[in-house]
This record gives structure tokens, sequence and C-alpha cells, in this order.
């Protein structure tokens, strides 16, 4: 009898966490919605739980702040980014390259978010801090596996491969006016590397 009472407060409670997952995905599902089409930095709390039909209490449950959510956003968008370099496995310096820049100009306000200072007094928590920590030392590694070790050349080629991006999410987010000269300055750059 002990048991059967331990089990059904253990089945509920996994009840209600996967709950409060699924309502947390949906909040941050329309929150990403929210953002492209308002910008990243003009995020409502109001405004989102309205569009999910919940009062605005409701939806400080579970991120009492914009800052919260901000924080939800960045941590998923470090995680998706993670599980696509894990889905992608072996890579070199140009696939490197090529899916970091296509994973941000899948969703321009993820890279917005995660890779520039978009938002006015937010700072990622330390957790999250730390996804992004573990993303770019994959990005490390890759650069690693193919030679490029010197801190400054990391840098040099992150602040390239970076440039190359925000210039095609500004200027022409749906073509690839700059992106198609990724390879050519990934070239020049591990040519320079050689001459050294």
């Amino acid at each position: 009898m002990r048991l059967s009472l331990f089990m059904t407060g253990k089945t509920v409670a996994s009840r209600v966490e996967r709950r409060r997952r699924d309502a947390v995905d949906e909040i941050v599902a329309a929150a990403w919605e929210q953002a492209a089409e308002q910008g990243v930095a003009g995020l409502s709390l109001r405004a989102i739980a309205i569009d999910l039909g919940l009062r605005p209490q409701s939806l400080a449950w579970y991120f009492p702040s914009r800052n919260a959510l901000y924080d939800a956003l960045y941590a998923r968008g470090n995680e998706e980014f993670l599980a696509r370099l894990d889905a992608a496995g072996p890579l070199d310096v140009r696939r490197a390259a090529h899916l970091f820049a296509a994973f941000c100009l899948e969703r321009p306000v993820r890279y917005q978010l995660i890779a520039q200072r978009t938002v006015p007094g937010f700072t990622p928590s330390p957790a999250s801090v730390e996804l992004a920590r573990a993303a770019f030392a994959r990005w490390r590694g890759v650069l690693a596996a193919a030679g490029v070790t010197d801190r400054d050349r990391v840098d040099v080629l992150t602040a390239l491969v970076k440039g190359i991006v925000d210039q095609q999410v500004t200027v022409d987010p749906a073509g690839d006016r700059y992106l198609r000269h990724l390879d050519d300055v990934i070239d020049m750059f591990l040519a320079a590397g050689q001459r050294r």
C-alpha cells in the first residue's frame, strides 16, 4: 500500500514537471515568434501572455521578468547550437564556419541574442554563459584540429566569420551577398597562417 502511494506521488510530480516543461517550451516559442516580428529587444511579457491566452500573472510564474525570459532564450539558443554541432559529426574549419553561418541565418533574432549585445541591460546567467562557453570551446576544438591553436588567430578567424554573418544578417538576410565569400575568407586566413 505504501509503495503504491509513493508511485502515485511520483507519477503526479512527473506529470506536473512535464506540464511545466511544455508550458515553458510554448512560452519560449511564442517569444521567438514575437522577437522575429518586433525585434529581439522588443519582447513584451504582456503581449506573449495575451498571445498564449494567459493572464500576465500566470506567465510571471514561469518567467518573473523579461530578463529571465531572455536568459531562457539565450540558453535555448546555445543548446540548439550545441545540438547542431553534435549532429554534424567531425568538422573541418570550412564546414564548422558554414554550420555556424547557416545556424545564425536560420533565425537572425536568435543570432542577435546569443552572439551580439542587442538587449540593453540583459546579462546572461552563469549557467547560460557556460553553454555559450561550451559552444565556443567546440569551435576552438575544430580550429585546433586544423592547426589553428594560437589565441590571437582563433580570435581573428572568429571575427572574420562573425563579420560575414553580421553583414549577411544586416544587409541581405534572404540572400547570399556576403555568405558566398566565406570560403575565400577562410582560405585566405589559412594561407596567411601557413606563410607565417
